[in-house]
């Protein structure tokens, strides 16, 4: 593996990614929103600075990698409209496309734990959990659930990690599932461990793991 890109690296998540890359000798590019708030890795990583929607971005930032890392997450804070929905939407299509002409197959990314596969049934757990994240923001969820069902008749190499909220220090042991609720939090290190991990593992490929730590 010569580099990876990783899609928004100035989160919790992210920036444990970028080190452990780092650590290994893996040749890192990253976008992000400002690189003012990675500024500390600036000297061992390609910084690609602009958003996530702008497929001129979105297109820089994949060149040359064989992984693509996404640790990208809409905004709880600011509902978003319908036409952003489609915007995110039309982003993981440009990836898509983009990867599969460049022969990049393998994609691993994040999602929520209330996200829904196609004709798949949630245990009672994610059902709740789904209802309240449907009450905060029906758009994000909206969102997840659209991501997910790109990915499941693409022909990438897609993981997507599905999660409760991440935290620091969170004692227990890492447990991923493929449908049940496995806690409400999950540790960073514990998670970046993993989805680092799923680089050369095959354990999950073209599936949505569920993920916490208990």
């Amino acid at each position: 593996m010569k580099q990876i890109t990783i899609l928004g690296a100035t989160d919790l998540l992210g920036k444990k990614l970028v080190q452990k890359a780092i650590a290994q000798g893996i040749k890192v590019k990253v976008l992000v929103e400002n690189k003012e708030e990675i500024q500390e890795f600036s000297h061992l990583i390609e910084i690609v600075e602009g958003s996530y929607l702008n497929k001129n971005v979105l297109e820089k930032s994949l060149e040359k990698s064989q992984i693509v890392l996404s640790t990208i997450q809409p905004n709880l804070n600011q509902k978003p409209s319908s036409k952003d929905e489609d915007n995110y939407i039309k982003s993981l299509v440009f990836i898509i496309k983009k990867m599969m002409a460049s022969d990049q197959n393998r994609f691993i990314s994040i999602s929520n734990a209330g996200a829904k596969g196609t004709n798949e049934h949630l245990p009672l757990a994610r059902k709740l959990l789904r209802v309240k994240l449907m009450a905060l923001s029906k758009s994000i969820i909206n969102i997840r659930d659209r991501e997910l069902h790109l990915l499941e008749y693409s022909d990438l190499d897609w993981t997507v990690i599905r999660l409760p909220i991440i935290k620091e220090k969170v004692e227990g042991e890492f447990v991923a599932d493929e449908n049940k609720f496995a806690g409400t939090l999950v540790d960073s290190n514990q998670l970046s461990d993993f989805m680092f991990a799923e680089i050369s593992n095959k354990n999950w490929i073209k599936k949505a793991p569920v993920v916490g730590t208990k």
